[in-house]
């Protein structure tokens, strides 16, 4: 049996990401997809690169979360251009999820873009979303067991 549907939205979505590269390229942002487990410290790394950065760069911050703006709102207090999507149940962002936040944000006034995708492990290595790097947080006491569970995300991460 074929599910051409399927297969027409994830070209979609590959569709989106490219489109997203290009334009990011093109304005000169180095944008990074943060990726972990739920409570992995991705805010807590992203808060310490923002304070280390900040008068240096030009940084902003599209915020995933299933529900809440609380990191997001952590991150704001660094005056930082801070965008919150919320998936209302997605376990990941997607390009379409980025190209609409785009409005909220001045690409002319951005030399890095960090995009702190919701705390995950399976879902967001599939979906690009423009990045030029992947970076995965892992917290030790997770367990070393996980390259073995999710391998997708250890293949797919440019960066441990």
């Amino acid at each position: 049996m074929k599910v051409p549907v399927i297969k027409r939205i994830l070209d979609a979505q590959e569709r989106i990401a490219a489109e997203l590269k290009q334009l990011f390229d093109e304005k000169g942002i180095l944008v990074i997809n943060l990726m972990s487990s739920p409570g992995a410290g991705k805010t807590s790394i992203l808060e310490k690169t923002i304070e280390a950065l900040k008068d240096k760069l030009r940084l902003a911050v599209i915020e995933g979360d299933v529900q809440t703006s609380l990191d997001a709102e952590r991150i704001a207090r660094y005056g930082i251009l801070t965008v919150q999507i919320n998936t209302y149940g997605a376990c990941h962002i997607d390009g379409n999820m980025v190209k609409e936040a785009l409005p909220d944000l001045n690409l002319d006034e951005i030399d890095i873009l960090f995009v702190e995708n919701v705390g995950n492990l399976v879902c967001p290595a599939e979906f690009k979303v423009g990045e030029d790097y992947k970076v995965m947080i892992l917290s030790v006491p997770e367990g070393d067991d996980k390259p073995a569970k999710y391998p997708l995300m250890f293949r797919e991460s440019s960066v441990l």
